[in-house]
């Protein structure tokens, strides 16, 4: 199990926010409805209203980030995985099998919650705000615009809204039930971190990574290889600037996700890795692979793995999630991890690849005769 950062604050502070001001809209709602009495007819519309306009601030709040960050990209309905995920809610999801699209922070929501989030945070959210301040204005549009209309039908379209936010909310809660673990997608929307089986997390970590260094560009060729104009601190510097945390933040949570990256160029010799790539290899007796040949020290199986992923990389141009590589330990064992990688390229040519290690701790095979 590892754990990777997914939600970012501001939007964690949305969702809480918004979740609790639907169900204090719903409740106070419902109340001025005659379902039952707490506050009291005139107190609950005046905390229903203010409430509302609230809600108001933090949905315009809400579009401008979304809109501004580029995360509206994750609300755009696909229809990728839409079978495989209906066949998942249907069925999958009682047998306990693994959801079929994996969780990035780039790719948070497979497509039937994109179709549903899209159409809660665009329409029909939106609508019942709409609604709700046109019941709030009536009398000033009557009376002072001179527009006329039966108040009841405004009415009614608010109040199946507010039942179907409710429902929703209750079938989301019951959702957030089904993760890697019952309570894991609460807790993530709580402190960002999202717990994820070994598989799930090699792809999300990848994408995460990605994610922070995608503004990396500028590479030259040396007659030493492959060899970037920043070094690796420096990038990440840069990279927790753009998300907002400091460097030391966000190494911190590089750290915690254990994952180890590295940089090899196109003649197959390390020029770059980062320090969790170092302590991952801390069990064997490598110290500084700068200069060295990918191979290190791996023999027979281990080799041939190792040669099909430069291969595939470097002459092929693929890339690779999630490929299941060992190393030898000091004491003889074999350590295994799993190896992201994609090629490196410069103006059109590959020159190098980079990727990412994460230990599987749990592993360990006695290779000793």
């Amino acid at each position: 199990m590892k754990k990777i950062y997914i939600y970012r604050k501001f939007e964690r502070f949305w969702h809480w926010t918004q979740a609790f001001l639907i169900l204090f809209l719903a409740f106070t709602g419902f109340e001025i409805h005659s379902s039952f009495e707490l506050f009291g007819y005139q107190r609950a519309v005046f905390l229903h209203n203010n409430a509302a306009w609230f809600y108001f601030i933090l949905l315009i709040a809400v579009i401008l980030w979304i809109f501004f960050t580029g995360e509206w990209r994750q609300y755009v309905p696909k229809r990728e995985h839409i079978k495989q995920q209906v066949e998942f809610y249907m069925k999958g999801i009682f047998k306990g099998e693994e959801h079929p699209v994996c969780k990035t922070i780039s790719d948070k929501f497979n497509d039937l919650q994109r179709a549903t989030y899209f159409f809660l945070e665009f329409f029909l959210v939106p609508l019942m705000v709409l609604t709700g301040m046109v019941y709030m204005k009536y009398n000033y549009i009557h009376d002072t615009l001179n527009i006329h209309f039966e108040l009841r039908y405004l009415a009614y379209v608010h109040t199946a809204i507010a039942f179907f936010l409710v429902g929703f909310v209750i079938i989301h809660i019951y959702l957030t039930t089904t993760g890697y673990k019952p309570l894991s997608a609460i807790k993530a929307m709580v402190t960002g971190w999202e717990e994820m089986s070994n598989e799930e997390a090699t792809v999300a970590l990848r994408e995460y990574l990605n994610y922070s260094i995608n503004r990396v560009e500028t590479k030259i060729i040396t007659s030493r290889g492959l060899k970037d104009t920043e070094t690796f601190d420096s990038v990440f510097e840069n990279v927790a600037c753009n998300l907002g945390v400091s460097n030391s933040e966000l190494q911190d949570r590089l750290h915690r996700s254990q994952v180890g990256y590295f940089k090899i160029n196109a003649e197959g010799y390390y020029v770059e890795v980062n320090k969790i790539w170092k302590e991952l290899y801390g069990c064997t007796e490598i110290d500084d692979p700068i200069g060295k040949n990918y191979i290190l020290d791996r023999t027979g199986e281990d080799k041939d793995d190792l040669e099909y992923v430069f291969d595939q990389v470097i002459n092929k141009g693929r890339t690779l999630s999630g490929i299941k590589i060992a190393r030898i330990c000091k004491d003889g064992t074999r350590r295994f991890h799993t190896i992201s990688v994609s090629p490196v390229k410069l103006r059109g040519k590959i020159v190098g690849m980079e990727g990412y290690i994460i230990d599987f701790k749990e592993e360990i095979v006695d290779n000793k005769e």
